[in-house]
């Protein structure tokens, strides 16, 4: 059971038109958050009455934390857009435990990319609590990686716990709750809004020390990511890029404006912490994981209706300037040999790719 005054804030933060910088002023002029119900008059009362905030709260298998609570994160706390309250599932504690690092990028990111995103990821997870998004791509790479070498991570979720997003990536939400922590701004009944995208990436910038940048395109929500954290002050390091591969246009201007460029999980603590030194040889070889932990992968049905056009484009979406294999190509598809290789003719035809000399395949 939640205590009286936790149900007041969760109340008074989700009255329409109440904005985390509204809500601190109303508590600021009446003191509490009861005291400031008694003077506002708002449509949603028999939502946020008691019984029903702890049925919404039940029925998602999440708690709540408030602004003023031992395990609620130092880093939000003097922000003026600070949450007032948090929901979540897992460890509470990893809230204020070790250094974080995000790691974001492309969502249509190729196959180098995340395996580059693993990489540094699980070879960081011994010493910092990777954290990210849990979007499609760079997001999903780095976090898979991390719990399968058995280190917990943190993902920060858009919506509520009744609309995890994206909703293909629920085993993978699963998996973190089980072992991390998921968290939000967001209270479960609460309608979509585009605005909360904004509101997720300011907590993903503001709990991370630093942010790792993977193939970010000029115009793109990692890219927007990159300069929120460099107006807050965190570290912004990239993963630098072929110029002919528009995913990394934005992340090769960032390094043009002074962001640091790493290559590997060492290069990060080099800049976060200069006292720490990765002691295991760096793996460098990520595989790519099979189908069943690849959250993002198309469903089955879908890829049995694809015609050959759209065939291709999933294809071109996964090649990048670094050599990729058939046998590759197959695994992170899942199409046929057969369909991959018709495809790939088509490609090379056209001119979009090309065959290296070991007949691997790169982006033209």
């Amino acid at each position: 059971m939640l205590d009286s005054n936790t149900l007041d804030w969760i109340k008074l933060s989700n009255i329409s038109g109440i904005g985390s910088k509204k809500f601190w002023s109303l508590v600021s002029y009446y003191k509490t958050a009861a005291e400031a119900l008694k003077h506002i008059s708002y449509d949603n009362k028999k939502i946020f009455n008691d019984i029903f905030t702890e049925k919404f709260l039940h029925n998602n298998k999440c708690k709540a934390i408030i602004a003023t609570e031992h395990n609620f994160p130092d880093a939000l706390i003097h922000d003026c857009y600070c949450p007032p309250v948090l929901y979540y599932r897992g460890d509470i504690q990893l809230l204020n435990n070790k250094t974080k690092i995000g790691i974001i990028g492309a969502r249509n990111s190729s196959i180098s990319g995340r395996n580059i995103a693993s990489s540094i990821a699980e070879n960081l997870a011994e010493y910092c609590i990777i954290t990210s998004g849990m979007a499609h791509g760079i997001d999903t790479s780095a976090l898979t990686a991390v719990l399968n070498k058995g280190y917990p991570v943190l993902a920060i979720l858009p919506f509520g716990f009744d609309n995890i997003y994206p909703k293909d990536n629920i085993k993978l939400f699963e998996r973190i709750a089980e072992n991390g922590l998921v968290i939000t701004s967001v209270f479960p009944n609460r309608p979509p809004d585009p605005s909360m995208f904004h509101i997720r990436n300011r907590l993903l910038v503001l709990l991370s020390k630093g942010i790792v940048v993977i193939e970010a395109a000029v115009k793109s929500g990692t890219m927007s990511t990159a300069n929120l954290a460099l107006e807050l002050g965190r570290e912004v390091m990239v993963v630098p890029g072929s110029p002919l591969d528009h995913r990394y246009y934005g992340s090769n201007l960032l390094i043009k404006n002074g962001a640091p460029l790493v290559q590997n999980a060492q290069d990060v603590l080099d800049i976060i912490d200069n006292n720490k030194v990765i002691s295991n040889k760096l793996n460098i070889n990520i595989c790519i994981k099979q189908k069943e932990n690849e959250i993002n992968l198309q469903s089955e049905n879908n890829k049995n209706n694809m015609n050959n056009a759209e065939i291709c484009n999933v294809i071109l979406s996964k090649l990048s300037t670094v050599p990729i294999t058939i046998d590759e190509l197959v695994v992170e598809t899942n199409f046929t040999i057969p369909t991959i290789l018709s495809a790939v003719s088509e490609l090379v035809l056209s001119g979009k790719v090309i065959r290296t000399a070991s007949n691997a395949l790169v982006i033209s």
